[in-house]
């Protein structure tokens, strides 16, 4: 009886608890398994921005915004009911050079472009042909407006050195354009479309050698020792009759309806479809034959004339032959 007082009593005074200690002890490490969890989130996190940030510097993202930069102006500027004098241009020249061993000692602070084989340094400047028609509205938009006498608007999309190291590739110092046109007839650029067919519309390298054969006149070799521009141009106000006669002032022009049709000289003319371009002999050698082809002059869609993308050897007589107006890119 008393044992069972006692007991009772104790119980009122100093109830039992129960082990709560136990369970604290499990939201403890539950609260730090939640803790690991966040740290090895953010630390994943931090990973894969750091990744992120390598690859857009390995791509070279910034230099396609400037290109991406230079598009959107020249649409805006065609698309705008202002003068184009009210709607600036937006593109600027890019320096490139192309290498084996990642050096370059004829540019400061160029893009540096590598290159192991012959192919490679054609895609390259396929490329890089590809880009500047791209950046220029691939001949869809007119983007200097009107003049009262159709003038060549010359657009430097960039300017390509070569370095020495390239001698191991080429050890001639030369590289064959025909060779550029041909990788550009047999490679993509697109996924159903080729380089040669996205630049002229055309797939057809021989038919344009066939004629130039005709003329005596032939692609030429790029000197590797020299710098060159990878250009295109846009005539305003095109009146192609008015073309016709300008170049047979300044020499003897036969246009035929054949795809490719040669222009002699500094002088322009327009033939059906493509025209070619002379560079070199001038006009006195083009009224007899002879010479290298400077670049394309093709139609657009907009109406207009365009010098389709070439490789024009900087400030050469080639190069002062086209009479362009201005150069509407930036240096």
């Amino acid at each position: 009886m008393d044992n069972l007082f006692w007991s009772s009593f104790s119980r009122t005074l100093f109830p039992i608890k129960k082990p709560r200690s136990y369970g604290m002890k499990i939201t403890k490490n539950r609260k730090a398994e939640l803790t690991t969890k966040q740290l090895v989130t953010i630390i994943v996190l931090i990973v894969s921005f750091i990744i992120i940030l390598f690859l857009i510097f390995r791509l070279d993202l910034g230099k396609t915004t400037e290109k991406e930069i230079c598009h959107n102006s020249v649409v805006t500027r065609g698309s705008s009911v202002l003068p184009v004098e009210a709607v600036p241009l937006k593109c600027q020249r890019s320096y490139i050079c192309i290498t084996v061993d990642n050096t370059c000692e004829t540019m400061t602070k160029p893009i540096k472009k590598k290159a192991k084989t012959q192919e490679e340094v054609y895609e390259i400047l396929a490329e890089q042909l590809a880009d500047c028609w791209w950046m220029f509205g691939e001949g869809e938009v007119n983007y200097v407006g009107k003049d009262m006498v159709g003038k060549l608007y010359c657009s430097i999309c960039a300017q390509i050195a070569f370095d020495d190291s390239l001698n191991d590739i080429f050890p001639e110092g030369e590289i064959d354009k025909e060779a550029v046109y041909t990788y550009m007839q047999d490679n993509n650029y697109l996924k159903d479309e080729t380089y040669l067919s996205y630049l002229y519309g055309i797939n057809d390298l021989n038919g344009l050698k066939t004629e130039l054969n005709n003329q005596n006149i032939e692609f030429g070799p790029i000197n590797m020792a020299q710098q060159y521009y990878i250009m295109m141009g846009i005539t305003s106000d095109v009146n192609t009759l008015g073309w016709a006669v300008a170049g047979a002032v300044v020499g003897a022009v036969a246009l035929v309806a054949i795809p490719f049709s040669p222009i002699i000289g500094a002088g322009w003319g327009v033939g059906l479809g493509v025209a070619a371009i002379w560079g070199g002999g001038g006009a006195a050698a083009g009224a007899i034959g002879g010479g290298t082809v400077a670049g394309i002059l093709i139609n657009g869609a907009s109406g207009n004339e365009y010098l389709s993308p070439s490789i024009i050897q900087v400030n050469s007589p080639e190069f002062e032959g086209l009479g362009c107006k201005s150069i509407t890119t930036l240096s």
